[in-house]
């Protein structure tokens, strides 16, 4: 589905002519509410990480949206972890033959949807969370539809980036806050890594998530650990 940026910029530019700290949970929830509108789809919500890097419900278009979301933070599962994780678009095609998914795929069908799309929402390639739409038909997303979800979230992003800025209080506030805090502790690990190990930020980035899926624990974690100054155990060949 093409979109034209300049659009979703101007539709989302009344973020930043809010007034932060009236405003913020009412501006979150346009970025949704638009995401549904301009995107086609008949749900959106946005993910934000935690102290610990695991993703919690911000806010969502709608109360079907905000089901399903609190049953991926529940179960820690579904598309949008996996494109947290993975720093890459993942995608839901039909939830009643898609086991793969785990038991996400029940709370999804038992909201009347069907299929989802989930695409990281990051800020100089580090990760805050994720923008998440739903389908109540089985899709079959195409690059066209990821590609404007990737530009939505990026500009998302961006306008986010403006509120914590404007150090905006509230609970909302206070999650966001945490997501960049998150964000700038695994920029620093990553940075610390290519210091050490002569590698590149994605193959240190990849250090990071190997280490943690290798020792079963949350990726913040061992990013801590990291910036700490505890230097990661070498991968086996």
């Amino acid at each position: 589905m093409p979109i034209d940026p300049a659009a979703l910029a101007r539709n989302l530019s009344s973020l930043a002519a809010l007034d932060a700290e009236q405003d913020l949970p009412r501006a979150m929830q346009q970025i949704t509410s638009a995401a549904k509108a301009l995107l086609g789809v008949d749900g959106a919500g946005l993910m934000l990480a935690d102290e610990r890097g695991e993703l919690r419900w911000a806010t969502a278009s709608d109360q079907q949206t905000q089901i399903i979301e609190e049953g991926e933070e529940r179960l820690g599962e579904g598309p949008c972890v996996n494109a947290f994780a993975e720093h890459s678009p993942m995608a839901m095609r039909d939830a009643t033959k898609e086991p793969q998914w785990g038991k996400i795929t029940d709370v999804v069908t038992g909201q009347d949807m069907r299929a989802g799309l989930s695409v990281p929402v990051q800020l100089e390639g580090g990760p805050i969370g994720s923008l998440d739409l739903y389908s109540a038909e089985p899709r079959d997303w195409d690059q066209a539809e990821i590609s404007a979800a990737q530009v939505y979230a990026a500009l998302a992003a961006t306008l986010l980036s403006q509120a914590v800025g404007a150090q905006v209080k509230g609970r909302l506030a206070e999650q966001l806050q945490v997501a960049f805090e998150h964000r700038t502790r695994i920029e620093r690990a990553k940075g610390m890594l290519m210091v050490w190990e002569g590698i590149d930020d994605a193959a240190a980035f990849e250090r990071l998530r190997s280490a943690a899926r290798s020792s079963q624990r949350p990726l913040i974690d061992v990013v801590n650990e990291v910036l700490g100054g505890q230097r990661l155990s070498r991968p086996r060949r």
